[in-house]
């Protein structure tokens, strides 16, 4: 599979079948994540990868808190959608709006039982930087997971990056042994896609690069 291919072909999936994922595989897409850009090879990251009985927990922990009520602590905190750009507001709400045509008039309940479950996520790779990072190594880990991506796509793995990974790092911390002087960043579901599931329908459309772009001789 070409770069390009993958790239276009990659789309967060909302729900995975209970196919498993291999450890081997696993252990190659992270190795070849490694040769992304590090800012002078720093290489800052740590990865924890959750399968198994130790997900099960982490799940069913995390579908306990969101059904409590009890409040995120992501270590890094969400924005507000209203203190976004006014282009970014505009595109989260184009995209919002057309779930609805997707999923029907309980779209909110169908997209709340999926996050709630992790998407039935069949692995979950969940990175960290230390704390007091700088700054540059935020962009080191969004290019390292960028790269794991686009390599679980060339095998055939499919992903979604989500904020509910991480919304309650406590249970991380507990279940993965990850140390308090590591901030928890992002998380990254892997599994297989249920081609069957309405909800990974739902596509994202992408302005066009005329917007974005400005190009100077």
């Amino acid at each position: 599979m070409e770069v390009k291919q993958a790239i276009q072909e990659r789309h967060s999936v909302r729900h995975f079948t209970d196919q498993g994922v291999d450890a081997d595989q696993l252990k190659e897409i992270i190795a070849v994540s490694q040769k992304a850009p590090s800012w002078v090879n720093s290489q800052p990251q740590k990865v924890y990868v959750a399968q198994g009985d130790t997900l099960k927990n982490i799940r069913e922990q995390h579908q306990k808190f969101t059904l409590t009520g009890v409040q995120p602590t992501s270590d890094v905190s969400p924005m507000s959608r209203k203190l976004w750009s006014e282009q970014a507001q505009k595109n989260m709400a184009e995209w919002s709006g057309e779930i609805p045509e997707t999923l029907g008039d309980d779209w909110q309940g169908i997209m709340g039982e999926e996050s709630s479950q992790l998407y039935n996520a069949q692995a979950v790779v969940y990175l960290t930087l230390p704390k007091g990072y700088a700054a540059w190594s935020l962009f080191d880990l969004g290019a390292f997971s960028q790269n794991i991506l686009l390599s679980a796509t060339e095998q055939g793995i499919n992903s979604i990056v989500a904020y509910n990974f991480v919304k309650f790092p406590q249970i991380l911390r507990d279940e993965l042994q990850i140390p308090d002087d590591e901030e928890i960043i992002v998380g990254i579901g892997l599994g297989f896609e249920d081609e069957q599931a309405k909800i990974n329908q739902i596509n994202s459309k992408r302005m066009a690069v005329e917007a974005i772009l400005k190009m100077k001789n």
